[in-house]
Order: structure tokens, then sequence, then C-alpha cells
């Protein structure tokens, strides 16, 4: 039991400081509300390496990812119409938001990788909180911007669900 209580204040630090970073990535972004793609980002930040190792596991670079979700965003205003130098100011650096105040809140996607995060414990999960259970968690949502950037790197999101699986069994 003293065991279990020890994790789960582990994985309660190792969420928060996912939650706080993808918050200062979105914001940095000039977005109110971290996206599941800022989770992806957070997670490609923590120390355990475990997500670069998911990437890595499939011959891609975590950094990749920053690329894809640009082009992801140029493609969506070109599907819409928008094209040229105008797609490319509007993919332009908005001005940070300063730090947020009061309850933390996610973007409806990043508030889905969050409950799922919390549901690990329910799906029979026993070890610690990973990077590698964010990669895993944006991939099976299949959709959403997230799932689109994996995508644009060359590779199913079951791949990605593949790759967390074996870093997972690994660990």
């Amino acid at each position: 039991m003293f065991k279990r209580m020890m994790q789960a204040a582990k994985d309660a630090d190792t969420l928060k400081v996912l939650c706080e970073t993808a918050e200062d990535l979105a914001r940095a972004e000039g977005r109110e509300a971290p996206e599941a793609e800022h989770f992806v980002e957070a997670a490609l930040a923590l120390p355990d390496g475990s997500a670069q190792r998911v990437f890595a596991r499939l011959g891609l670079d975590g950094a990749g990812f920053k690329t894809a979700l640009v082009e992801q965003h140029r493609e969506a205003l070109r599907a819409v119409g928008v094209d040229g130098v105008v797609v490319e100011s509007a993919l332009g650096v908005s001005p940070p938001l300063p730090a947020a105040k009061g309850l933390y809140e996610a973007a409806p996607s990043g508030q889905v990788v969050v409950q799922e995060l919390a549901r690990l414990r329910q799906r029979g999960v026993t070890g610690p909180l990973a990077g590698s259970y964010v990669i895993k968690v944006v991939a099976e949502m299949g959709h959403g911007t997230a799932a689109r950037a994996l995508r644009q790197m060359g590779r199913d999101p079951q791949a990605f669900v593949a790759a967390a699986d074996a870093e997972i069994a690994a660990a």
C-alpha cells in the first residue's frame, strides 16, 4: 500500500510538470489553454526521455513534431482557400500571453489527455507515469491536430501506440 501511495505521489508530480509545461508552451504561442499537441511537446521535454525514445523506435526525432504541427496549420489554412503570404503571416508568432491565474484549465483536447492519464491505473497500469504514456494517449485519440501531426511525420497513430507500448514494456 505504501508503494502505491509513493507511486501516486510521483505520478502527481509528473502530471503537474506536464500540465505546467504544456500551459507554458501554449501561452508562449498566444493560446489561452494547452491542447493535446502541447502535451506531446511537454512529454518530449520530460527528463525520463521515454517520449523521445517512442519517436526513436519509429526512426523519428521528437523535434520533428513541432515542424509537423506547423505544416498541419499550413495545410489547414490552404484547405480553406488561404495561400501564399497570407498563410505565412497567419503562422507568424503570436504575442505570448502572461501566466494564467486561477484554476488550471486545458483546451478540450488537452482535457482528454489529462483525463486519460488520470485513468491509467484503472486501465491496469502499474509503472510510473512517463512521457511514453502521453504519446500513447494522444495517438489513441486518433483525431485532432496532434494526431494529424503524427501522420504528417509519416507514421500512422497506431504505429505510435505500438512504439509507446514497446517503450512501456521495456521500462
